[in-house]
Parts: structure tokens; C-alpha cells; sequence
């Protein structure tokens, strides 16, 4: 009996521990994201300011400098048109697909890569290479060889964002010790259970911060995209409003652009916190 009493009594104590463990955590990652926001408000306050104030003070000319005023009337204008919803709903669709696709290629690449050294010594100077080449380049070319309005922008899109996921899916796989992998190996684990129970869950912290990137550099690719032929899209926004001298519409697709970017950072910076957690659990 007295064995028994002791026994529940750790067993409460180390369920009291572990919930407070996980009420700190949660408590900690809810500063984390007020504290976000709050800066993020207080860093664009600040910008509306200075702007404001340089535009009143005519330091550059109107047709190159839109103020707050005529951008925040711009952006209503384009809300209630719907070319704002539409144009922005385009481009992500281009920039999610595009990531998509470069993160269904550089998964299974970086991983054998990851695996086989000659595979490494072989494939990354090339990968290296196609990277070291402008995305305008060869934006044309790929225009040029598939046909569609919206596969040549994934694949634009694809191009910019692999190299980042590529090397970053090498790095985090070949960051986990070899002790890790060793037990693995004493307990019979397959490649995929080893892949799945213990690589991935040591790597996400560092995959997801190369997703994190890629997320944001695929907003780059389909914009790109849209700048070399395109009819719809916040790029081809920017390219109609530098044409017809739209200063302020410019601005308004520009900012968009930084909004879904700063946006689609902090979901992925979010989950980050929270796998992280996870895996310290």
C-alpha cells in the first residue's frame, strides 16, 4: 500500500510538473506574438510618420513619392473595385503552388543527397550554378518553353525558391547526430522509420526555417514572373501603374506585397515556436 501511495504520488508530481512545463511554454509563446505585434506596430507607426513628414516637406517629387493620404485612398479605391482581392489572390496562388513544387523536389533531393556523399559532390555545384543565373533571365525562356497561364509562373516561382529549400533540407538532415542514428539502427528501424521518428523531428527546426525563407523568396518568383508576361497579378500591378504613371496604385500593390510577405513569415515563424516546443517536449 505504501508503495502504491508513493508511486500515484510521483506519478501527480510529475503530471503537476509536466502541465506547468507546458502552461510556461504557452504562456512564452503568447508574449512571443503580442510582443510581435506590438513592434511590428509600433516600426510601421513610425513609418507612416517619416513619410508622412518627407512628403510634406516635398524632399522628392509626387510623381515618384505618393503620401500616406493618397496610397490609403488608392487602396480603398482598389478594394472596392476587387482588383486588389484578385490581383493579390493570383499572385499567392502563383508564389504557394511555385513553393509547393520546389518543396516536393528539394525533399527527396536533399535527402540523398544528404545520404550519399558523391551524390552531394556531384548534383550541388550544378544546383549552385543554375542559381547563380537571374530569375529575369531565364524567366523568358521558361515562358518560352511551357505553355499555360499559370504553369510557366510555378515553375519561375519553383526555380527562385529551390536552392534555399535544397540546401537548407542538407544541412538540417546532416545535423543530426550519428548517435541518434545508430540506436535507430540497433532497434531495427527501416529508412523511413528512422526518416520519420527520429530525423525529421531533430531537423524541423532547421527545415522550418529555410521554409520560412523559401515561403517569402516564392512572392519574390511570382512577381518576377508577372513583370516578364503576365495579365493579372501585384506585378503586373506594379508593371500597369509605372506605365500609366499611377504613383500612388504603385504603392498600394508594393505594400500589399511586403503585407502578404510579413504575413506568410509570421505563420511559419508561429509554427516554428510551437514544433520547437514540440520537440523539446
Amino acid at each position: 500500500m505504501v508503495q502504491q501511495t508513493d508511486a500515484r504520488r510521483g506519478l501527480n508530481v510529475r503530471w503537476a510538473v509536466d502541465g506547468s512545463s507546458k502552461s510556461k511554454q504557452a504562456g512564452r509563446l503568447r508574449r512571443e506574438v503580442v510582443l510581435s505585434l506590438g513592434s511590428m506596430a509600433v516600426c510601421v507607426g513610425c513609418l507612416l510618420l517619416l513619410w508622412q513628414v518627407v512628403t510634406v516637406a516635398g524632399v522628392f517629387p509626387a510623381i515618384v513619392l505618393a503620401s500616406p493620404s493618397q496610397v490609403w485612398a488608392s487602396f480603398g479605391t482598389e478594394l472596392q473595385s476587387g482588383n486588389l482581392f484578385f490581383n493579390s489572390a493570383v499572385t499567392l496562388r502563383e508564389a504557394l503552388f511555385g513553393f509547393l513544387l520546389a518543396a516536393l523536389v528539394a525533399g527527396p533531393a536533399g535527402y540523398f543527397i544528404a545520404q550519399v556523399r558523391l551524390l552531394e559532390l556531384l548534383i550541388t555545384p550544378f544546383v549552385a550554378a543554375v542559381q547563380g543565373i537571374p530569375a529575369v533571365a531565364i524567366a523568358p525562356i521558361i515562358l518560352l518553353l511551357f505553355s499555360g497561364s499559370l504553369l510557366p509562373k510555378v515553375i519561375i516561382c519553383a526555380v527562385v525558391v529551390l536552392f534555399p529549400l535544397l540546401v537548407t533540407t542538407i544541412t538540417a538532415l546532416k545535423g543530426v547526430g550519428s548517435d541518434y542514428l545508430d540506436v535507430a539502427r540497433v532497434f531495427g528501424a527501416s529508412r523511413l522509420q528512422t526518416l520519420l521518428a527520429v530525423q525529421l523531428p531533430l531537423a524541423a527546426p532547421v527545415l522550418l526555417a529555410g521554409i520560412k525563407l523559401g515561403v517569402t523568396l516564392s512572392i519574390t518568383g511570382a512577381v518576377v514572373a508577372e513583370f516578364v508576361a503576365s495579365d493579372a497579378g501585384l506585378g503586373f500591378m506594379v508593371n500597369t501603374a509605372v506605365n500609366s504613371f499611377e504613383v500612388s496604385t504603385r504603392y498600394v500593390a508594393v505594400l500589399t506585397l511586403a503585407t502578404l510577405s510579413a504575413i506568410l513569415f509570421g505563420t511559419f515563424t508561429l509554427i516554428e515556436r510551437i514544433v520547437e516546443q514540440w520537440v523539446d517536449l
